[in-house]
């Protein structure tokens, strides 16, 4: 048999291989129990964790650059990283500016991005891991409600048998026990989204992935926002 045939029947098996295998990822993505879920979630956690432990270790050049006036800049630090990093600096310098796969390809902390960046980490890990069905829940502080400037935290969603766990992807040493928030997961709904034991966040918006990626601004998150004022308003 000429080398070249089999070269191409190695390739072909390789390929009828590649298939299968993902087919069966696919097929056991979707029969998932609630206890795989939750053993998955784990591991994802954590991997959230790991990830920001590593980034968030200062070098050398930013302690010093701590001790310049213009640190106190919001976007200070964020104009620096991005330089740093080699790559454009976008016209919207805040947390929102950064796509999920730059803060895993340049390591960006969590100082950096916040809760967005968090958020949109665990829901690249998750799909990775196999869960399918990942949202990200924006929340809006409700004292800040009708205010110029308000804050909000984004937290992250995934579907489960009795409907959607949402979950705080915050820092720390989370697993799915300690990060889960209860609640029904619908537009509206106060919940306490920072597990504080304090029910103070108001549900503005839950979003793909893709479509929370597109807030590339704090101008666009405001938007947002607005949505739960207007709605009180009319209500």
């Amino acid at each position: 048999m000429k080398p070249a045939i089999i070269v191409l029947i190695i390739i072909i098996l390789g390929l009828i291989g590649y298939f299968f295998i993902h087919a069966a990822k696919r097929s056991s993505a979707k029969n998932m129990t609630d206890q795989e879920i939750v053993a998955t979630l784990d591991n994802v956690l954590k991997r959230v964790d790991d990830f920001f432990i590593s980034a968030d270790v200062i070098p050398e050049n930013y302690k010093h650059m701590k001790t310049q006036a213009a640190s106190d800049d919001e976007f200070f630090y964020r104009n620096l990283w991005l330089h740093d990093a080699k790559n454009q600096i976008k016209p919207n310098q805040n947390m929102f500016s950064f796509s999920t796969d730059e803060i895993d390809k340049y390591k960006i902390p969590s100082y950096v991005v916040g809760c967005s960046g968090r958020a949109n980490l665990f829901a690249k890990y998750a799909k990775e891991a196999g869960i399918k069905d990942v949202y990200i829940v924006v929340s809006v502080y409700i004292p800040d409600i009708g205010n110029r400037h308000m804050n909000g935290h984004q937290i992250v969603a995934v579907k489960m048998s009795h409907g959607l766990q949402m979950l705080d992807p915050a820092s720390g040493a989370y697993n799915f026990n300690r990060a889960k928030i209860d609640g029904n997961c619908k537009l509206n709904e106060i919940i306490d989204a920072t597990n504080n034991g304090k029910r103070e966040y108001q549900i503005a918006a839950i979003m793909t992935q893709a479509e929370h990626e597109e807030l590339t601004s704090v101008e666009k998150l405001m938007n947002v926002y607005s949505r739960v004022a207007k709605d009180r308003e009319n209500n």
